[in-house]
Order: structure tokens, then sequence, then C-alpha cells
């Protein structure tokens, strides 16, 4: 049995902006289908309105996971590992709540921990929730 004092946190990444998961996601899809013009994307994305996709796009070429090249989007893979651990469960850490919360340069080395190339770009559409595990010994 274990007496450690050693605080831990979980820790969830969500979307900083709910509204437009949806949007990141589809976007995503899309152009990992081939769907990599204006033309196409709004032919297969009907759903979503142009300024819906302007937005979701706007975020990702500004958090430098879409790249436009000569009129054709390509997503970086980094997005596939932040669709993961938003979908994922909250990471088990050994460290105090207070160490993490406002602490963007921990939470870029975490980032970087799990493979994401571009840490700062995640944390412009990913928030940290963080929960304290209470020991019920």
């Amino acid at each position: 049995m274990s007496t450690s004092n050693t605080a831990r946190v979980k820790l969830k990444f969500l979307w900083r902006s709910p509204h437009s998961k949806e949007c990141y996601i589809a976007l995503c899809d899309a152009v990992r289908l081939g769907y990599d013009t204006k033309e196409s994307l709004l032919a297969v994305l009907p759903q979503f309105s142009v300024n819906r996709l302007v937005m979701g796009l706007d975020n990702l070429l500004a958090a430098s996971m879409a790249h436009i090249n000569m009129g054709t989007l390509s997503i970086d893979p980094d997005m596939r590992i932040l669709e993961t651990i938003v979908a994922g469960q909250a990471l088990d850490l050994p460290l105090g709540s207070e160490e993490l919360v406002s602490n963007d340069p921990l939470l870029i080395k975490i980032l970087m921990a799990i493979g994401v190339q571009n840490p700062a770009g995640a944390l412009t559409l990913l928030k940290p929730k963080v929960e304290e595990v209470k020991d019920d010994i």
C-alpha cells in the first residue's frame, strides 16, 4: 500500500470553440478524402454555411493546422492527434492542479510528449480542463 503524497490531476483537452468542432472535423475529413479545393469543399459539405466553413478554416489556418498552397488545402498531421486526444480519456498526471492552470509552457511540453509537432498551434484550438484526483483513503 502506497502512502505517497504526490498530487494527481486528470487533464482533458476540449475544443476551445465547442461550436466549431463539427466544422473542424468535417473539413479535416473532407480534405483527407481528397476534397481540397474551395469548390469541392463547398459541394461536399452543404450542411455547413459558407460563413461557418470560413470561420472554421480561418481558425485552422491561424493555428497552422491547415495550409493553402496554390488553391489546394492540406491538413497538418497534428490534427489527427488533436482529434484523438479530444475524443479520448483524460490523462492521469502526477501533478498538482496549480501546476497546470495557466501554465502554457508545461501544457506545451505535455502536448509535445504526446507527439504534437506544433503544440502552440494546438493550444489555440484546445483548452485544458484540469480536475484534481481525490484519494478516498
